[in-house]
């Protein structure tokens, strides 16, 4: 493996915990129901989209065929699927206090 290689490995490495990071502090933050996780889950899915994107510019290669890319998308995926709780959960407390 040369060493262009595996520094795209390294850095798509890099890529990737960063979003599962993103993705584990945005669960953290619903859980403890802060205020600010609506902030946070939007910040992490749009954090996990850039990270998808830099990992599509580090080859030449299309993204589609890059598992990396998936990865961080789906980490996206997920970010966005929590603020769409956090979205639920809040019409919910409203409804109650009704």
């Amino acid at each position: 493996m040369s060493n262009k290689s595996k520094e795209i490995l390294l850095k798509k490495s890099n890529l990737l915990k960063e979003c599962g990071d993103a993705y584990r502090y945005a669960v953290e933050v619903i859980s403890k129901d802060s205020p600010s996780a609506e902030v946070i889950c939007r910040s992490s899915a749009e954090m996990c989209q850039n990270c998808a994107e830099e990992c599509a510019n580090l080859e030449s290669a299309a993204p589609s065929e890059d598992p990396t890319y998936d990865m961080c998308l789906e980490y996206a995926s997920l970010c966005e699927e929590l603020l769409n709780y956090v979205h639920v959960t809040d019409q919910v407390k409203i409804e109650k206090t009704m």
